[in-house]
């Protein structure tokens, strides 16, 4: 897919002939400003309308001809194949976690909360569970894409113009306004290597015409579905077994499927293994320990993509209500539902804890055979971990409906426009999941014998009396409130003096709950992330525009936000555009931000959540990947986060149909809102005493953890854009490329630490240095195509470390991936397509930190080479 580069969105021009008459357009505005109006448009990172499409700020934008053309049917998929998407981020491949079904961005690999997402300019709800436990974040899957005319990206601090979030940036979703007559667009898709498949229906309609008849109405409805993918269903992932690559381990397995737990340093398995587990010697996992275990591999019961389903709709309207003054309105809707295998049978044993009301934490809960059960051949009483295969792996299911309401008023005159809009957007989720295991039944099988551990098959009834299920609902609002105006008043020297100012009420609340069975201490193992806190924004800004010389132009602004919860944070803004010569652009962008801290951060938040992680005290496997329990909580005492960003560009359009961009960019942020690393705390028990419990074989069982204020962190880098069109062989060629390169990555890993370097390594998350996107379009009469390779660099494998896992790879490989679309116009009204997406089939790059699946998810999938074709006729 190729890209817009740093200057405007497209105006369906060619891209440097658009910069070219951008460079120049002011100059010929005034000279013929007597004879001819030109018409102003709103752009990403500004509320004034503007004559030129080359403003201040470094934006990206991606027109719905190259959404089309890269083959993908979702916001999320498209967004997240971009260069845009730098690390630390997700999307529904997560299955395990609090956020399950949703997709996030992260711009600059700040994490998702960093990145403000719009849509038409106007804040949306964020998904109703948080990220990771505490990170609020748009859900991009919630959003149609068939509605979507071009994504505009604001690759820098934004918090003067848009206020909280936006420290990495803004993307502003703009929807279509110009839809004449109904088009339908269905498209089959399938992986080469099966296991998944995917269709979609898209329709989109209008009526009216809002110069002419006064009125625009306009519709949207997208319908997908999408089958699951099981980690059983590719070769990569389905023995769990990578012994047979550097460094990879039995990481896909675990040791806990029958085993006698008498003597807590050797371990006994069961005389024979419950069915689903096999004797393995405990030298398979890396561990000292002698002897077997009953093992058993986990990929079994693990979903690579889920079953997807979702409805969505678009309705927008326009209305003249006189020649000055006309209304809209929109209203946005989706609804989705999610499937799949979270996790394997619940295993039950030392460690095990359920909630307890009565302390707001978790109670410990034994695991024995008391002497004389049927089960137990030992004549005293007998601690064990067994794993209830015939209860069946863990699923769950998320429901979401998102929807967004937005109506308002603008007007125009000869010197002043003017917008007021009320804005609500809701995202609400519904979580289901089934074979957990009722604590209250557990303990009174293991006192009555009424259920059979060596032979389960043969109670039946008691198994179905251990199965638990439960609901966990989640909802986000956001209500919001806003006026503002701008115009060009008067002139200054060598240009309009352009002012605009506004206010703005938001309120923002989230009531993430549990399930009763969790609260009431019966479900085991219990995963809780209980948030309920809202509070109530107001702001002013204000934006400037001045032009002391006719190449250079000035952008000042400034915001105030006032929040209920934390107090005041204040973000000026100074940015410069200056025309060296008309093929030379230079930009520079001066900020100060801020994120407050979100709801699950600020109030008095409880999470209990279970993580993979490094552990080298481990008896059985030191070094490895293990499951843990994490106890974390709110701090109503956070401060907000606090930024400064630089952005300097140098532009080169050297010829209509060639340019070149070069965006060096350095952000510093403070106050950092983090918990402790989960890493660091169990290397470091020392440094943190009484915050990490071990069972008696001294296997990790619970981490205590909490959020805090903590030191800074500073990225930097540059973005490289290149454009290059020219006619051969009957036809339009254009070459497109966008690349980034992260120069550095620094923050501490806990409060009052040291600051570690993080680019090209993933300590702080899998960031690759470079990233890559070129394209190569071609376009001759009814027929189109597009010829895209995605690149991902290599990092430095620090997550893991080669003292505790001997044959450790030290780097984990790039990546690429090539993508093809052709396209036919076979009627006026009918277009045909086919896409390939990954066209040599390549895996992810394995990658022994990426616990029970050998690759990072966050960057990469395993779904293979996949084909799709489609038919797209316009009535």
């Amino acid at each position: 897919m190729s890209l817009a580069t740093f200057f405007s969105p497209p105006l369906k021009k060619p891209l440097a002939a658009a910069v070219l008459l951008a460079l120049t357009l002011p100059a010929a505005a005034r000279e013929s400003s007597e004879q001819t109006t030109i018409d102003r448009i709103h752009v990403t990172g500004s509320h004034l309308r503007r004559t030129d499409i080359t403003g201040v700020n470094p934006i990206q934008s991606i027109s719905r001809e190259e959404i089309a053309a890269s083959g993908k049917v979702t916001v999320a998929d498209l967004l997240r194949s971009t260069t845009l998407n730098t690390g630390n981020s997700y999307n529904e491949q997560f299955t395990i976690s609090f956020a399950s079904g949703s997709a996030g961005l992260s711009l600059r690999g700040l994490a998702q909360k960093n990145t403000l997402i719009l849509v038409d300019g106007y804040r949306v709800a964020p998904y109703g569970f948080a990220q990771n436990t505490q990170d609020n974040f748009v859900d991009l899957n919630a959003l149609p894409l068939a509605a979507v005319e071009r994504i505009e990206a604001l690759k820098d601090g934004a918090s003067a113009l848009y206020g909280s979030d936006a420290i990495a940036g803004v993307v502003n979703i703009i929807l279509r306004k110009d839809i004449e007559g109904i088009e339908a667009d269905l498209s089959l898709g399938a992986a080469t290597r099966g296991g998944t498949r995917q269709g979609k229906l898209a329709l989109t309609g209008g009526y009216g015409n809002l110069a002419e008849d006064g009125y625009s109405l306009r519709f949207g409805l997208d319908i997908l579905k999408r089958s699951q993918l099981d980690a059983d269903e590719r070769h990569l992932t389905r023995s769990g077994d990578y012994r047979h690559l550097p460094g990879g381990r039995l990481s896909g397995w675990s040791t806990a499927g029958g085993n006698w737990l008498l003597n807590p340093g050797k371990p006994q398995p069961f005389a024979n293994c419950p069915a689903g587990s096999e004797l393995r010697p405990y030298a398979d996992f890396g561990s000292n320990l002698p002897g077997q275990a009953c093992a058993f591999n986990t990929q079994n019961w693990r979903t690579l993509l889920p079953e997807t389903r979702r409805i969505q709709l678009s309705l927008s309207g326009d209305f003249k209500l006189n020649d000055s003054v006309e209304g809209f309105a929109q209203l946005l809707y989706s609804h989705g539902q999610n499937s799949q295998h979270f996790a394997p049978p619940l295993t039950v044993g030392a460690g095990l804890r359920a909630y307890d009301a009565t302390t707001g934490g978790l109670a410990l809960v034994p695991v024995t055979l008391p002497a004389g059960h049927p089960n137990n051949p030992h004549g005293v009483d007998a601690p064990f971990e067994y794993t209830f295969f015939d209860v069946g792996g863990r699923k769950k299911w998320t429901h979401s409906d998102f929807t967004r309401l937005l109506a308002g008023l603008r007007g125009a005159g000869e010197v002043w426009d003017w917008e007021v809009a009320a804005n609500f957007s809701q995202n609400q989720q519904r979580e289901f999941a089934d074979n957990f295991i009722n604590r209250y039944t557990l303990q009174q099988v293991l006192q009555d014998g009424s259920y059979d551990f060596l032979n389960p098959a043969s109670t039946p009834a008691a198994r179905d009396a251990l199965r638990l299920a439960t609901r966990r609902p989640g909802t986000a609002r956001v209500a919001q409130v806003q006026a503002r105006v701008s115009g060009f008043p008067w002139q200054w020297r060598a240009g309009d003096v352009g002012i605009a100012a506004g206010a703005e009420w938001r309120r923002e609340g989230q009531d993430s709950r549990t399930s009763a069975a969790v609260l009431s201490g019966t479900e085991l193992r219990p995963a809780i992330n209980l948030i309920d806190g809202h509070r109530q924004v107001s702001a002013l800004f204000a934006e400037a525009s001045l032009k002391p010389f006719e190449s250079l132009e000035l952008q000042l602004a400034a915001r105030g936000d006032r929040y209920s919860d934390f107090g005041t944070a204040v973000s000026p803004k100074i940015g410069i555009r200056w025309q060296l010569a008309p093929e030379w652009l230079v930009r520079f962008n001066a900020s100060r931000g801020f994120r407050a801290p979100s709801l699950p951060e600020i109030t008095r938040s409880t999470t209990i959540s279970y993580s993979p992680v490094i552990d080298p005290f481990d008896p059985l496997q030191p070094g490895g990947s293990h499951g843990v329990t994490i106890l974390r909580t709110g701090n109503p005492d956070l401060q907000p986060e606090r930024s400064s960003n630089l952005n300097l560009a140098v532009l080169w359009a050297p010829g209509s149909n060639t340019s070149i961009g070069l965006d060096f960019y350095r952000i510093r942020q403070r106050n950092l809102i983090q918990a402790d690393s989960l890493t660091q705390i169990v290397a470091n028990p020392q440094l943190y005493p009484g915050r990490v419990t071990r069972d008696a074989q001294g296997r990790l069982q619970l981490v205590e953890n909490r959020y805090t204020n903590q030191g800074q962190r500073t990225t930097s880098g540059v973005d490289i854009e290149l454009h290059q069109d020219w006619q051969a062989w009957g036809g339009q060629f254009q070459l497109n490329g966008v690349y980034s390169r992260l120069f550095s990555f620094k923050q501490p890993q806990t409060l009052g630490g040291a600051e570690v370097q993080g680019a090209g390594n993933n300590r702080l998350g899998s960031l690759p240095q470079w990233r890559g996107l070129t394209t190569l379009a071609y376009q001759r009469g009814a027929w189109n195509g597009q010829l895209a390779w995605q690149y991902v660099d290599g990092y430095q494998q620090q997550a893991v470390n080669a003292r505790s896992n001997p044959g450790l790879k030290n780097r984990v490989a790039s990546y690429s991936q090539w993508d093809a679309y052709l396209g036919w116009q076979a009627h006026p009204k009918l277009t045909l397509y086919a896409n390939v997406q990954n066209l040599f089939d390549r895996d992810p790059p394995f990658d022994p930190a990426g616990n029970t699946l050998p690759y990072d998810i966050s960057q990469y999938n395993a779904l293979g080479r996949y084909l799709s074709i489609g038919a797209r006729y316009s009535f």
